[in-house]
């Protein structure tokens, strides 16, 4: 697979819940040999934020955004579809296709690999570590189409204040992930990939 240079993405919390000074949140991202590698920097002090346990045997869970958890959409420009990945903290993951805004919801299963979450606790800032294995990524493939993937990166992020929604854009009044106007991010796509 060709190295393609990772990216850094820089995410604001939404414009109805003012964060204290000095936090924030980068994600970069970059291909690796077991996948797409998210390297989420939570920017928030030691003590402020709220991380779930580690779970004995990671794996699919639903309901992560309810706490602190990363997560990332993905879509083909010119298709309504798109693949929703949340990772949590926990080591726990989830993984959804739609159809459309919203529409056909169901759980985005495949053979191989799951997706793998690391925790990097810090005293200014904490790591999450997130690898979405290629075979996870197969149904964007199209030979026919831009080797750029739109992607909404954003966290939900629990803290001594309560949740808050960070995002690369918030089209919305209200925080929205799936509105297809904040995927404003671009995953180059390695012409090898698959």
């Amino acid at each position: 697979m060709t190295a393609e240079k990772p990216l850094r993405h820089v995410l604001t919390a939404h414009r109805s819940q003012p964060m204290p000074a000095g936090w924030h949140i980068e994600v970069v991202t970059r291909w690796s040999p077991g996948g797409l590698l998210l390297e989420y920097t939570l920017g928030v002090p030691a003590g402020r934020l709220v991380l779930a346990p580690r779970s004995e045997t990671p794996a699919a869970q639903d309901l992560l955004w309810k706490r602190t958890c990363g997560e990332l959409f993905l879509g083909v420009p010119g298709d309504p579809s798109y693949l929703e990945f949340n990772f949590s903290p926990s080591g726990d993951w989830a993984a959804y296709a739609f159809d459309g805004y919203r529409a056909g919801a169901r759980n985005h299963d495949w053979t191989g690999q799951t997706p793998e979450v690391r925790i990097l606790p810090g005293e200014g800032a904490t790591r999450l570590l997130a690898t979405v294995p290629h075979a996870a990524l197969r149904p964007l493939w199209r030979k026919d189409s831009a080797l750029t993937w739109q992607a909404g990166i954003t966290v939900v992020l629990e803290t001594h204040l309560g949740l808050s929604y960070w995002s690369l854009a918030h089209p919305r009044a209200l925080p929205e992930f799936h509105d297809r106007a904040g995927f404003i991010g671009a995953i180059s796509v390695p012409e090898d990939l698959f």
